[in-house]
């Protein structure tokens, strides 16, 4: 039992998520001594999962490598959320006037794009479940591409209508898949960092097209706004034909020493011990052979011909059936549950200012433009940029520096901590919003405080993401897909009745409760810290649970 964390009652050979992970002057339940390393300052870092003998394993790639592809994923999550998203809000006053249509209409212009991207989602997540994740890349980028062409030639409400359904398609796979991703490419000790990166990109800076949407569409029309989209989605879904490279690997289960038993765990270093042993001979006997042991095997890597291939197999035996029907399943899990509310309300609430910001500071005594609210996006930029540098700086250090003190014993609980980022943040964001609106305070300290607001947002995604690949990698994809369908359905239903809200409460009592709301909803990561050994356990030694 490490840092309060409670072991399980009922005493297992290994518990999932659980690892060695440092064995840097430390007492260690495992010989670790011919497992591979990370190099330099990380040389006394074990590689979790271990990198098979493959060099088309994505593990075996160089760094620059996987961090290109989620520098270019990352790119693409912010131009598709952060232009399908909040980009709407700036322009609300041209789009009522264009299309005669009231503030509830103009809501729902965001609420059927939400309400796409989560009636799409199982099926994005079981396809990229089955057959890898670049062709559900390719068919989003499509969908951004084909939607942001279909919204600048719009010529009516239900025309402009069906392409933001069409844009709700493309934003699935980055709101879920993503994450996925990150565990495909990375070894534990390298994710809070590029947790942060494309947490950074999905919701940190993703106001960036919203900062400049209400320039575009003062200066040359709110068209030009997705005219200016198509542009940019075109260069990235071309780059992604050439760099979007498949990150899905079926490695063999020797490897994933953090999901599997601390029996393998010792075959494997029993593996690599012989491989090294017979290595030295052959290095002192001066032949050129290699050794192949399990399933290592002198193979080439993949041409760069064969990586552009819109299909690569299939990476699950499952059905699509039985994929299909897993994400609402897992529901059953609290951990699962957990990450569902930690994730959605704190975007939640941004979506609903995002609805209502034109509302309330278009009249008095604000009384801006269009461009002047597409400006107080700046404020969710900026502090969104510090509060993932921020997490990115500490989730990683944290956890190694706290696992050297456990007898170099990782548990993913260790991520938890930076959930009272989200605490402080929500607690001055939401408190502070509403009644500063009521009390008319300059436009610049409006922008901090929605910034705060967004801010706390990122420590909710980078804590819950880390959290949920660490300890419960084999059904990420579906914790974020069921996640994802949960909240883009509830920002549908928020659309209908958030303007009436504001109106009949006032900003300062509607931001005071969900200040309220937020607060006590962090407290659910308490129990969390301390149980969720014991519930990671219960969930993978249940037979009925390992069939999922």
């Amino acid at each position: 039992m490490g840092f309060g964390i409670l072991e399980p009652k009922r005493r297992m050979d290994h518990v999932p998520g659980t690892t060695f992970l440092d064995d840097h002057d430390v007492p260690s339940i495992v010989n670790a001594t011919h497992l591979k390393k990370g190099t330099g300052r990380n040389s006394h870092i074990v590689l979790i999962p271990q990198p098979s003998n493959d060099p088309n394993d994505p593990l075996n790639w160089p760094l620059w490598q996987r961090d290109g592809i989620l520098l270019l994923t990352s790119s693409c999550t912010l131009i598709v959320i952060g232009g399908f998203g909040p980009i709407l809000s700036p322009i609300a006053i041209p789009l009522i006037e264009e299309f005669k249509i009231n503030f509830t209409q103009y809501g729902l212009l965001s609420g059927y794009c939400l309400c796409a991207t989560g009636a799409i989602g199982i099926f994005i997540a079981s396809f990229c479940r089955k057959f890898g994740k670049r062709p559900g890349l390719i068919f989003s980028m499509a969908c951004a591409f084909a939607g942001s062409l279909w919204a600048g030639a719009a010529r009516s409400y239900g025309s402009f209508l069906g392409a933001r359904v069409v844009q709700g398609f493309a934003c699935s796979f980055f709101e879920s898949v993503m994450y996925a991703i990150i565990g495909d490419l990375y070894f534990v000790h390298e994710r809070g960092l590029r947790m942060a990166v494309f947490v950074t990109s999905l919701s940190g800076i993703s106001n960036i097209p919203v900062l400049v949407s209400g320039k575009v569409a003062a200066n040359l029309g709110w068209r030009w706004i997705f005219w200016l989209l198509s542009i940019f989605v075109g260069i990235l879904f071309l780059l992604c034909l050439l760099f979007g490279w498949e990150t899905a690997y079926n490695r063999n289960p020797l490897y994933e020493i953090d999901q599997s038993s601390q029996d393998n765990l010792q075959i494997l270093e029993q593996v690599e011990a012989s491989k090294a042993e017979h290595q030295e001979v052959e290095n002192n006997g001066n032949t050129m052979s290699r050794t192949r042991t399990g399933d290592d095997s002198i193979m080439r890597r993949e041409s760069i011909w064969h990586r552009m291939l819109p299909f690569h197999g299939t990476y699950s035996e499952t059905s699509l059936l039985k994929l299909l029907i897993r994400p609402f399943l897992i529901i059953i899990n609290p951990a699962v549950i957990w990450a569902g509310i930690t994730l959605v309300f704190p975007v939640l609430w941004v979506v609903g200012i995002s609805v209502v910001l034109a509302e309330i500071l278009a009249g008095p005594p604000y009384n801006l433009g269009t461009t002047d609210i597409g400006y107080l996006s700046a404020g969710p930029v900026v502090v969104g940029i510090l509060a993932n540098l921020f997490c990115g700086l500490v989730s990683d250090p944290l956890a190694k520096w706290m696992s050297r003190r456990n007898g170099g014993i990782y548990e993913p609980e260790f991520r938890l901590f930076l959930i009272l980022g989200l605490a402080i943040f929500a607690t001055i964001g939401y408190f502070c919003f509403g009644n500063l609106i009521t009390q008319g305070t300059s436009v610049v300290c409006i922008a901090i405080i929605y910034g705060i607001i967004v801010g706390s947002g990122q420590f909710a995604a980078v804590t819950v993401g880390a959290y949920m690949v660490d300890a419960y990698r084999d059904i990420s994809i579906e914790v974020f897909i069921i996640t994802m369908i949960v909240k883009n359905f509830m920002f549908y239903g928020f659309t209908y009745f958030v303007s009436d809200w504001v109106v009949a409460w006032g900003p300062a009592k509607m931001f005071n409760v969900i200040g309220g709301i937020q607060l006590a909803l962090c407290t659910l990561t308490i129990p969390l810290y301390f149980y969720g050994k014991r519930l990671r356990a219960w969930w993978h030694a249940h037979p009925a649970f390992s069939k999922l």
